[in-house]
């Protein structure tokens, strides 16, 4: 399976890695079940995203943590995850520029943001986001960890999305050729 190029790719913190490896080492499974977005870093009136270390164990400004929606496993790869980010209650709208998962125990085990002119969305007061997307975790073992979701039988539409897409364009090329026999016929 090719990475997504659009996939969010985070960095693995220190210390959600060694809450993994305990739980390993305790014969459990981490498991994985809230999602926190925020606003990055502070820059002259509005905010920027940054380049994440393992060293951190927050958010540098974190808005909202909610728990995961649903999701399942990618074998080799890591998670597909569906989050609903709930609308501002001030009336003000707020940049996503990072995003955080953390485990079950409180415990923050990776995080994405990156140094870009635009937000990977807003939050506004006007509609929630569903931040449908997938977690690509390359540095933990996914033996030690599962996910946690709220309602597991939201069904997973990528398969049924990509088919749509496939018929469409089967009838447009259809079309087409259609219209191209129609041209050279002298029909049009």
């Amino acid at each position: 399976m090719a990475l997504d190029p659009l996939a969010l790719v985070p960095t693995i913190v220190d210390a959600g890695l060694a809450a993994c490896l305990r739980a390993q080492g305790n014969g459990f499974e981490a498991r994985l079940s809230h999602m926190a977005v925020g606003r990055g870093l502070p820059d002259g009136g509005t905010w920027k995203g940054y380049v994440p270390t393992r060293a951190q164990t927050a958010l540098m400004r974190e808005d909202v943590r909610v728990p995961i929606l649903s999701g399942s496993k990618i074998p080799e790869h890591g998670f597909r995850i569906l989050a609903r980010i709930p609308r501002t209650t001030d009336g003000s709208e707020m940049p996503v520029r990072e995003v955080g998962w953390y485990l079950e125990s409180g415990e923050l085990l990776c995080v994405w943001s990156e140094v870009a002119p635009a937000p990977l969305t807003y939050r506004t007061p006007r509609a929630e986001v569903d931040l449908a997307h997938e977690l690509y975790l390359r540095q933990v073992p996914l033996s030690v960890l599962s996910i946690v979701v709220q309602q597991p039988d939201i069904p997973d539409m990528i398969g049924a999305h990509f088919a749509q897409v496939s018929v469409d364009c089967r009838l447009f090329i259809a079309a087409l050729d259609a219209g191209r026999r129609a041209v050279e016929r002298g029909i049009y």
